[in-house]
């Protein structure tokens, strides 16, 4: 993005006009049938249609019904790594698929997280803890887009992705197991209990972080403002003092800037490459 100052002062007002430069298939408008017909988009639909399969066997009572859920969940897992590296790799980011990757994400843990409360193989305050961090991240992720800033995952955040993922997994596999080689036995239940107690205090944790994170851009974001202001200010040739002023009027404007030149030169030179 590059930034113009226009000096001129006109009514006391300060105009600051920003050119966010772009192609033109930026503005090619596509429908949502294009959209989820795309490779990575299709994996997160298969990830929504897993639910239902997956939550079929977990009402199932026995050993091998646990066994095929665990299986179906960790393939769920390994095809949310997969859609997004496709998309990505392909250039296949859409809307949809931002909206979609998520929300998959959210209604697979959390559907089966309820369904292992009511199977009282999870504690009850532990699906609100979980509940209480998912909404509280959604929603600063839903302002801080409102403010155009962008919160990068914190390692502590992926941690409890990974911890989670494991835990649910062992837990739904729930039955003691003998460790292959060993007369060694696994309390899957006991040993997913724990890691899903673990990756409860990460979480915890990644939401303090996402907060310090979301006022640490913010405030940054600020300062940037405030120094073009101050230039803006100090170019027109007003007394600085001005730059902090809460009452200072300043008009935006924001416009689109369609290169024609860089387009004629390609147009001529694939006429003359026919």
């Amino acid at each position: 993005m590059t930034t113009k100052i226009n000096p001129q002062e006109t009514r006391n007002i300060l105009r600051l006009r920003f050119t966010k430069r772009k192609k033109l298939k930026d503005f090619k408008i596509k429908s949502i049938g294009d959209e989820i017909t795309n490779i990575p988009n299709l994996f997160t639909v298969s990830r929504l249609a897993l639910i239902p399969v997956i939550l079929y066997f977990m009402r199932q009572s026995g050993v091998v019904a646990g066994y095929i859920a665990g299986v179906l969940f960790v393939v769920a897992g390994i095809s949310d790594g997969i859609d997004g590296y496709l998309a990505r790799k392909l250039n296949k980011v859409t809307l949809l698929g931002q909206f979609l990757d998520p929300l998959a994400d959210k209604l697979t843990t959390l559907s089966i997280v309820v369904y292992l409360v009511i199977a009282h193989r999870v504690p009850a305050w532990l699906l609100i803890l979980m509940l209480f961090r998912e909404f509280a991240i959604t929603g600063l992720r839903t302002i801080a887009m409102g403010e155009g800033v962008v919160i990068s995952a914190s390692r502590s955040g992926k941690s409890k992705t990974a911890f989670q993922f494991a835990g649910i997994t062992f837990l739904m596999v729930h039955y003691p197991y003998f460790l292959i080689g060993t007369d060694i036995i696994l309390d899957f239940h006991r040993m997913g209990l724990y890691i899903l107690y673990l990756s409860l205090v990460l979480s915890l944790f990644s939401a303090v972080e996402y907060f310090a994170l979301f006022l640490e851009a913010v405030e940054k974001k600020n300062r940037n403002r405030q120094k073009i202001i101050e230039k803006a200010v100090i170019d027109a040739g007003l007394p600085r003092e001005l730059a902090s002023d809460p009452h200072l009027p300043v008009c935006e404007e924001h416009e689109v800037e369609l290169e024609m030149g860089k387009i004629k030169e390609r147009v001529n030179n694939e006429s003359g490459g026919q």
